[in-house]
């Protein structure tokens, strides 16, 4: 049996300690990781996946408890020795690539190296034999901004490799890429797993990004609430293929919206939270019980038949919901009007769906992009094409006339529009 490469003994960890802004972001942490595992921390932004990475890596040192890599605590290690861990016992990949834009592919590769002070030549050959396996070996001497996102991720992981770390860990590796891409570095780190017999450790708060993963720690507010190991079978089908399927049609239309809905608003939640989350929906979707009903049990705790959120959550959840409710009422008369009339224009309703969908998101659209996704909601809108079609094309590269957003961000907007959706078109498909 597989030694424990890494082990934590209830481990604490603070921002701030003793100051009005203390947060305890790790809680009582007790795990171990078996050599040549692959596993994933899952949990939703803000719950401590990254700050446990970090402390691996020895960038955080742990405010209490022990960290203990093969079988030595890493707080005893000296300035020296964890030098020597950082730039040889482990290799990082970052979300946000972090390549030093100044410097070419070649150079930000082969940088772990020339702080051991091997020679240029054995960097050089190191450097171009990885680049080669990542598929990148002709972008050598390009500089970063060069680069496409996913081929600035793949050097990314060239530099995390550079050093030939037996740990790979990988912080939100997909967050920034579309589908091909992310769907690229999953199967290098599977491969590093499974053929360099590397430990691979990732954060993620996406369901569909833990397809090859063997064991999955569940996070929540800084604590680990169940551990997961899934067995070949489970790792074959991959992980939560709900983002993937159909929207169950063989299911009434509150139960469908329930599932699009839960998945919407906790997305990086456990699959228990979501299913509580998915029983009180259909009761206030069937008007079973009403919004401050729904609300007080968001709130209560898990334990207690609740599902366990904070307050605040539990609020804006509320608003979200009814929101989609309001909308979804309003979108009644569309229906009809085109079941009455195919070919009515939908310019505005799909101007204001569009304003509706995009109003959180963090970056700005293009005018191009503006036109692509105003054809593909009113395309969604009136049937034309399926939710896998719009999610994919959502998500394809613009090169390749695709909106090129990020398999992420199209997911949610999939999630979004089909929460207000899935009622009125089953009914509307069922004219049909």
């Amino acid at each position: 049996m597989a030694s424990e490469i890494i082990k934590f003994e209830n481990v604490n960890f603070f921002y701030d300690k003793g100051k009005t802004s203390e947060t305890h972001a790790l809680k009582n942490i007790d795990l171990g990781i078996k050599k040549g595992e692959y596993v994933a921390f899952f949990g939703p932004s803000g719950c401590g996946k990254s700050t446990l990475l970090y402390t691996i890596a020895g960038i955080e040192q742990a405010t209490s408890g022990k960290i203990l890599i093969n079988n030595r605590d890493l707080a005893e290690f000296s300035q020296q020795e964890l030098a020597v861990f950082r730039q040889l016992g482990v290799g990082i990949i970052f979300q946000n690539f972090n390549l030093i834009p100044s410097i070419t592919v070649l150079e930000n590769v082969a940088l772990p190296m020339a702080f051991l002070g091997i020679s240029f030549d054995v960097r050089k050959k190191r450097t171009l034999e990885i680049l080669n396996r990542l598929g990148i070996a002709e972008l050598a001497y390009r500089y970063p901004h060069e680069l496409s996102g996913g081929q600035q991720q793949r050097v990314g992981i060239a530099r995390a490799m550079a050093n030939n770390p037996p740990i790979m860990l990988a912080d939100e590796p997909l967050g920034n890429l579309d589908s091909a891409n992310a769907n690229k570095v999953l199967d290098f780190l599977k491969e590093l797993n499974q053929k360099d017999g590397q430990t691979i450790i990732m954060v993620t708060h996406e369901a569909w990004s833990l397809r090859d993963v063997n064991r999955i720690f569940y996070m929540r507010d800084g604590a680990i609430t169940r551990i997961e190991s899934r067995g070949p079978e489970t790792v074959k089908k991959g992980a939560s293929s709900y983002y993937y399927k159909k929207l169950f049609p063989e299911l009434q239309a509150a139960e469908a919206r329930a599932k699009t809905i839960a998945h919407y608003v906790l997305r990086g939640y456990s699959d228990e939270e979501i299913k509580r989350l998915e029983y009180f929906l259909i009761q206030l979707l069937k008007k079973q019980i009403d919004a401050d009903i729904f609300r007080a049990v968001l709130d209560r705790p898990f334990k207690q038949g609740g599902v366990g959120l904070w307050k605040q959550k539990a609020e804006k959840i509320t608003r979200e919901v009814e929101e989609m409710a309001k909308r979804e009422e309003s979108l009644k008369s569309l229906f009809e009007r085109m079941n009455s009339n195919p070919n009515a224009p939908l310019k505005s309703e799909i101007e204001d769906i569009y304003i509706w969908l995009t109003k959180n998101l963090k970056f700005k659209i293009t005018a191009l992009q503006r036109i692509q996704m105003d054809e593909l909601i009113e395309e969604r809108v009136r049937n034309i094409i399926t939710t896998e079609h719009f999610v994919k094309a959502l998500n394809f590269p613009r090169a390749n006339y695709g909106v090129g957003l990020k398999i992420g961000t199209s997911l949610r907007l999939k999630d979004k529009l089909e929460s207000i959706l899935g009622t009125n078109k089953k009914e509307e498909d069922e004219k049909n």
